[in-house]
């Protein structure tokens, strides 16, 4: 997890089609602090040290007294769900008033979703300047300070629930009740950043099959996704709507504007539960408890997988690397409590994790591959009151 701090002798970054959010705005001779890993390795190459004129990691330090004006350091590379449950517990703290300034560092490119849906202000993408950063007298980095969330990756916590128990505040709950409207199309999310957490095809093809006959049917997928690319390929009915958001805002967009949703854990069911869109939840590795915490307009489909060596939902987001072979606890045959034993738990991340996905997606891990489809249909159906 880097964090680390830089000063250029030139811009050369500028212009670069990096996903670094305010990369065009670095001012040569200025000091700045990041968190993005994109940044970290373009800084790290050996060609690029002429134009640096310091580059050096620095250690998360926790707090010792909470002041009047803090900033919120988010870890980095969150998807849009983490973004969702961030902008949701800060903006419980901003209704407080417990502090005279809020902000909020290394959002990326998730600005968007605390602006428009939580009214934040204050927000730096991903870099803050040394200025900015004297400005607070409160550098909060989430996941030093809240024990909970310092192994989100292995045992997934409730981001909201823990934030706001930290800071003894209220659940922010927006009054916005959507209208409700006769449903005319589904439209389905099964892509997540893990395999863990996407729809195998098999429950997607079955879908599709089962509710074509009544709605219309749209499934929205990610370009930049190898795990949707594959997806895309394996669905058998073509007589679908094929939605490809390009960016945030038209994911956005996208969401806002159905009619009735079938998720996975992914980005777009934290955003629809906020917008108290209707629909159901597949689960997998991650409990619905701390999905939909007190949301109560999506439905939920239960996942009860157990085995010796987990028992669904079991926390776990993502697969990882454990003595050279890629997995989730089933099927490599250990427990949480063997991770915690190790000296370095962020070694689990190394190695070609990704060239892994598709094989998890062709061949889902046991809490997927053993969730009774027909089931799932009919609670589908039954909420949608299909005879």
């Amino acid at each position: 997890m880097p964090y680390f701090s830089f000063s250029l002798k030139k811009n050369f970054l500028k212009n670069n089609k990096l996903p670094i959010e305010d990369i065009d705005n670095i001012v040569k001779n200025k000091i700045y602090f990041s968190k993005n890993t994109y940044l970290w390795k373009n800084l790290n190459k050996k060609k690029n040290n002429k134009y640096i004129n310091f580059f050096k990691y620095e250690e998360r330090k926790k707090i010792n007294k909470i002041g009047r004006k803090i900033l919120f350091c988010l870890p980095p590379n969150i998807g849009l769900g983490d973004a969702v449950e961030y902008a949701l517990s800060i903006k419980a703290v901003a209704v407080a008033n417990k502090f005279d300034l809020i902000a909020v560092a290394y959002v990326g490119r998730f600005e968007y979703i605390f602006s428009k849906y939580f009214d934040l202000n204050n927000i730096f993408k991903d870099l803050v300047s040394v200025n900015e950063f004297r400005f607070y007298d409160t550098i909060f980095h989430i996941t030093i300070e809240i024990k909970d969330l310092s192994h989100q990756k292995y045992l997934r916590a409730d981001i909201e629930a823990s934030l706001n128990s930290f800071f003894k505040v209220k659940r922010y709950r927006s009054n916005d009740n959507k209208k409700k409207n006769k449903i005319k199309k589904i439209t389905i999310f099964p892509i997540s950043q893990s395999p863990l957490r996407s729809m195998p095809i098999k429950i997607l093809n079955k879908i599709i099959d089962e509710l074509i006959l009544h709605y219309k049917i749209e499934v929205v997928l990610d370009n930049r996704s190898l795990i949707s690319h594959f997806i895309e390929k394996e669905i058998i009915n073509r007589n679908i709507e094929r939605s490809i958001p390009i960016d945030i805002k038209s994911l956005c967009n996208k969401v806002e504007n159905i009619e009735y949703g079938v998720f996975m854990d992914s980005g777009p069911l934290h955003l629809a539960k906020i917008l108290n869109k209707k629909g159901i939840v597949i689960i997998s590795t991650v409990s619905n408890k701390i999905l939909l915490n007190d949301f109560n307009s999506i439905n939920v489909f239960e996942n009860n997988y157990k085995s010796k060596y987990c028992m669904a939902p079991c926390g776990l987001t993502n697969i990882f690397n454990f003595k050279n072979m890629s997995g989730c606890y089933d099927s490599l045959k250990i427990t949480f409590g063997d991770l915690t034993k190790l000296n370095n738990i962020n070694s689990l991340q190394r190695g070609q994790i990704k060239d892994s996905y598709v094989n998890f997606i062709k061949n889902p891990v046991s809490c997927l591959s053993n969730i009774d489809v027909d089931k799932l249909i009919k609670e589908i159906k039954n909420e949608l009151e299909i005879k």
